[in-house]
């Protein structure tokens, strides 16, 4: 129970931090190579690697997220969340195909966790996160 109670204080630190980041994203008030450095350097502490899991495909992601067949929601969410500010970026510095392609490999993540909500403190519901990129998308 020790470890469980660790790991779900960690997974709620990063997305403290992730949030603070989104805030910062929509904001425009940093610079985009700062914001860059800290996206990857959030995706290092949760144990991913930003420039592979944009260059995974949709199913490789979900067998990532999913591997004894079940999907682990904390996972996948900071997964998906990653993913999300990665093409909110993408989209704020103009790139909008790079945007495009992360936003929609969220919106899969999402997707998967979407019909147990959001069952981890401080993230907004899967299925509020998946509408927004759905608009997100379509501006786009």
């Amino acid at each position: 129970m020790p470890q469980r109670d660790y790991v779900l204080r960690l997974i709620e630190q990063l997305g403290a931090a992730l949030a603070a980041l989104r805030r910062r994203i929509l904001g425009r008030k940093v610079d985009a190579s700062k914001i860059r450095d800290e996206l990857g350097g959030l995706a290092g502490q949760a144990g991913f690697d930003l420039e592979l899991l944009r260059g995974f495909s949709g199913e490789t992601l979900h067998m990532l997220v999913s591997p004894t067949g079940e999907v682990e929601p904390a996972r996948c969410w900071l997964m998906a969340e990653l993913l999300y500010l990665d093409g909110l970026q993408a989209l704020a510095e103009d790139r909008r195909e790079n945007g495009g392609a992360s936003l929609e490999k969220a919106h899969l993540l999402f997707g998967l966790i979407e019909p147990a909500g959001g069952m981890l403190v401080g993230f907004p519901e899967a299925a509020e996160r998946a509408r927004e990129i759905e608009r997100l998308l379509q501006e786009a």
